[in-house]
Protein backbone atom coordinates (compact mmCIF):
# COMPACT_ATOMS: atom_id res chain seq x y z
CA UNK A 1 0.00 0.00 0.00
CA UNK A 2 1.18 3.57 -0.92
CA UNK A 3 0.49 4.81 2.34
CA UNK A 4 1.01 2.27 4.76
CA UNK A 5 3.48 2.54 8.19
CA UNK A 6 6.57 2.22 7.81
CA UNK A 7 7.78 -0.09 10.92
CA UNK A 8 11.00 0.96 12.11
CA UNK A 9 11.22 -0.86 15.89
CA UNK A 10 14.47 -1.94 15.06
CA UNK A 11 15.51 1.86 15.28
CA UNK A 12 16.10 3.62 18.51
CA UNK A 13 16.56 7.39 18.15
CA UNK A 14 18.62 9.27 21.03
CA UNK A 15 17.08 12.49 21.63
CA UNK A 16 19.14 13.02 24.20
CA UNK A 17 21.71 13.56 21.30
CA UNK A 18 19.53 16.39 19.98
CA UNK A 19 21.75 16.84 16.93
CA UNK A 20 21.35 13.13 15.68
CA UNK A 21 21.57 13.42 11.80
CA UNK A 22 19.45 10.43 12.01
CA UNK A 23 16.17 12.33 12.92
CA UNK A 24 16.50 14.12 8.95
CA UNK A 25 15.71 10.36 7.88
CA UNK A 26 13.03 9.21 9.23
CA UNK A 27 10.04 10.14 7.40
CA UNK A 28 6.37 11.17 7.96
CA UNK A 29 4.52 8.20 9.09
CA UNK A 30 7.56 6.27 10.53
CA UNK A 31 6.79 4.30 13.43
CA UNK A 32 9.78 4.97 16.00
CA UNK A 33 10.95 4.03 19.56
CA UNK A 34 13.32 6.55 21.05
CA UNK A 35 15.49 6.41 24.24
CA UNK A 36 16.80 10.16 25.80
CA UNK A 37 15.46 12.70 28.11
CA UNK A 38 12.33 14.10 27.27
CA UNK A 39 10.32 17.10 29.36
CA UNK A 40 6.95 16.72 30.28
CA UNK A 41 4.28 19.61 30.42
CA UNK A 42 0.79 20.55 29.88
CA UNK A 43 -1.43 23.36 29.69
CA UNK A 44 -0.86 25.01 33.13
CA UNK A 45 3.05 24.52 33.24
CA UNK A 46 3.04 26.08 29.50
CA UNK A 47 1.75 29.18 30.56
CA UNK A 48 3.99 29.52 33.68
CA UNK A 49 7.14 29.22 31.38
CA UNK A 50 8.66 32.53 30.81
CA UNK A 51 11.53 31.68 29.42
CA UNK A 52 11.72 28.25 27.03
CA UNK A 53 14.84 29.07 26.05
CA UNK A 54 16.03 26.92 29.10
CA UNK A 55 14.71 24.43 27.03
CA UNK A 56 16.26 24.46 23.97
CA UNK A 57 17.43 21.85 21.54
CA UNK A 58 14.65 19.47 23.93
CA UNK A 59 11.22 17.74 22.78
CA UNK A 60 8.35 18.56 25.21
CA UNK A 61 5.96 15.49 25.80
CA UNK A 62 2.38 17.29 26.10
CA UNK A 63 1.83 14.82 29.33
CA UNK A 64 0.24 15.25 32.73
CA UNK A 65 0.91 11.86 34.17
CA UNK A 66 -0.64 10.00 37.25
CA UNK A 67 2.38 8.95 39.72
CA UNK A 68 1.91 6.59 42.62
CA UNK A 69 4.34 6.31 45.69
CA UNK A 70 7.11 7.87 43.50
CA UNK A 71 6.26 5.46 40.04
CA UNK A 72 4.75 7.08 37.04
CA UNK A 73 1.81 4.28 36.52
CA UNK A 74 0.20 6.63 33.42
CA UNK A 75 1.67 8.46 31.02
CA UNK A 76 -0.56 9.05 28.07
CA UNK A 77 -0.23 11.78 25.96
CA UNK A 78 -2.51 15.38 25.74
CA UNK A 79 -4.58 16.68 22.54
CA UNK A 80 -1.53 18.50 21.19
CA UNK A 81 -4.45 20.74 19.28
CA UNK A 82 -4.99 22.39 22.65
CA UNK A 83 -2.05 23.57 23.04
CA UNK A 84 -0.73 25.32 20.12
CA UNK A 85 -1.20 28.68 21.42
CA UNK A 86 1.91 28.10 23.28
CA UNK A 87 3.61 26.83 19.61
CA UNK A 88 5.16 29.78 18.79
CA UNK A 89 6.79 30.67 22.19
CA UNK A 90 8.30 27.37 21.96
CA UNK A 91 9.88 27.69 18.71
CA UNK A 92 11.12 31.04 19.08
CA UNK A 93 13.19 30.15 22.18
CA UNK A 94 14.57 26.83 20.32
CA UNK A 95 12.74 23.95 21.54
CA UNK A 96 13.02 21.10 18.87
CA UNK A 97 10.20 19.30 18.68
CA UNK A 98 6.74 18.31 20.34
CA UNK A 99 5.17 14.66 21.64
CA UNK A 100 1.57 14.59 22.13
CA UNK A 101 -2.04 13.13 20.58
CA UNK A 102 -3.50 13.53 16.93
CA UNK A 103 -2.73 15.20 14.05
CA UNK A 104 -1.79 18.96 14.21
CA UNK A 105 -1.12 20.82 10.72
CA UNK A 106 2.21 21.92 9.88
CA UNK A 107 0.90 25.16 9.77
CA UNK A 108 0.65 25.35 13.12
CA UNK A 109 3.34 23.18 14.28
CA UNK A 110 5.31 26.89 13.91
CA UNK A 111 8.56 24.42 11.62
CA UNK A 112 8.86 22.42 15.47
CA UNK A 113 9.03 18.43 15.05
CA UNK A 114 5.92 16.58 15.68
CA UNK A 115 5.94 13.35 17.08
CA UNK A 116 2.34 11.36 17.43
CA UNK A 117 2.03 8.98 20.50
CA UNK A 118 -0.73 6.60 20.77
CA UNK A 119 -4.15 7.97 22.95
CA UNK A 120 -5.27 5.61 25.33
CA UNK A 121 -2.03 3.94 25.95
CA UNK A 122 -0.73 5.36 29.28
CA UNK A 123 0.10 1.91 30.84
CA UNK A 124 2.46 1.03 28.05
CA UNK A 125 3.89 4.94 27.92
CA UNK A 126 4.65 4.73 31.84
CA UNK A 127 6.24 1.26 31.65
CA UNK A 128 8.77 2.89 29.39
CA UNK A 129 9.76 5.45 31.96
CA UNK A 130 12.98 4.57 33.46
CA UNK A 131 13.16 7.70 35.77
CA UNK A 132 11.92 10.59 36.41
CA UNK A 133 12.04 14.05 38.40
CA UNK A 134 10.09 17.05 38.74
CA UNK A 135 12.31 20.05 37.46
CA UNK A 136 9.97 23.10 38.16
CA UNK A 137 6.28 24.24 39.40
CA UNK A 138 5.98 21.19 41.59
CA UNK A 139 2.85 22.85 43.11
CA UNK A 140 1.10 21.90 39.98
CA UNK A 141 1.08 18.37 40.42
CA UNK A 142 0.58 16.07 37.53
CA UNK A 143 0.97 19.57 35.27
CA UNK A 144 4.53 20.41 36.54
CA UNK A 145 7.43 20.66 34.55
CA UNK A 146 8.96 17.41 34.67
CA UNK A 147 12.11 15.69 32.69
CA UNK A 148 11.38 11.13 32.10
CA UNK A 149 14.59 9.05 31.03
CA UNK A 150 12.63 6.80 28.53
CA UNK A 151 13.60 3.94 26.52
CA UNK A 152 12.07 2.84 23.91
CA UNK A 153 8.99 4.96 23.71
CA UNK A 154 6.96 4.09 20.70
CA UNK A 155 5.90 7.55 18.10
CA UNK A 156 4.74 8.27 14.98
CA UNK A 157 7.12 10.77 13.19
CA UNK A 158 4.43 13.10 11.96
CA UNK A 159 7.00 16.22 11.34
Amino acid sequence: MKNEAKLRDWEIMKLGCLNNPDLKDFKEGDFVNFTGSVFVARDATLKKIKNFKKLKDTFIYLCGPIIKKGKVISAGPTTTLRLKWAFEKMKKAGVRGIIGKGRVEKKDLKGLIYLEAAGGCGALYASKVKKFKIVAFKNLGPQALMKFEVEEFPVLVSK
